[in-house]
């Protein structure tokens, strides 16, 4: 069984970020998921899915991961949900949360989420929220789901990059069994206030994974 934080350990670097540099600073940004299993191996516990989030796209700072189906920290344990914080020098948890320990095993499951990642008083802070699905019903922070967090000089998300985030998430166990993986929108906020949203569809390549 090949048990992990899907790429903990390969630093977030490579893809510049939007350009989200004028007036006003960027200081949140919500990511809207959609997951799609096909075939669930509840016996083998797979699919086993990771999706990354990060401040910045130069790999410079820790960064944000969501496992599913799995919780890699303090140690291996079957189904549920972990959210974490992941050192890009040398893959260690900085933090994390969990909740559940439910296994996927419904054919056809559609799973959607949103995971928020925001900037203040020099903490990078990781919530998901609006989580559904069959297996796990509502899931995220108001489900038990806790923040994750780390401190950071960075004090916008100028250098957040949407590609980055897909570039880096994928399913790193029976990858066969996912139908598909997409990065739905994208909402960049200032002060509480909306200021656009990327509805761009990104999907994630699942050829890559390794199974």
């Amino acid at each position: 069984m090949k048990t992990m934080f899907l790429l903990a350990t390969i630093a977030l670097a490579g893809t510049v970020g939007l350009g989200q540099t004028s007036s006003p600073a960027i200081d949140q940004v919500e990511e809207d998921w959609q997951l799609v299993i096909a075939s669930p191996d509840p016996v083998d516990v797979g699919p086993q899915i990771t999706t990354c989030m990060s401040p910045v796209s130069d790999g410079s700072t820790p960064f944000f991961a969501l496992d599913m189906n799995y919780r890699d920290y303090p140690s291996y344990y079957s189904g549920g949900l972990e959210a974490a914080v992941i050192s890009n020098s040398n893959g260690s948890v900085q933090d994390y949360s969990t909740q559940g320990d439910e296994v996927l095993g419904t054919a056809n499951e559609t799973i959607t989420w949103t995971q928020r990642m925001s900037l203040s008083g020099g903490t990078a802070t990781y919530i998901v929220v609006n989580g559904q699905s069959t297996t796990w019903g509502s899931f995220g922070q108001d489900d038990g789901l806790g923040p994750v967090r780390f401190t950071t000089s960075v004090t916008s998300l100028a250098s957040y990059s949407p590609d980055t985030s897909v570039a880096k998430s994928g399913v790193g166990w029976q990858s066969n069994r996912v139908s598909r993986m997409t990065l739905v929108r994208v909402r960049y906020y200032s002060g509480g206030q909306l200021v656009s949203t990327d509805t761009t569809s990104r999907s994630v390549n699942l050829s890559i994974a390794s199974n």
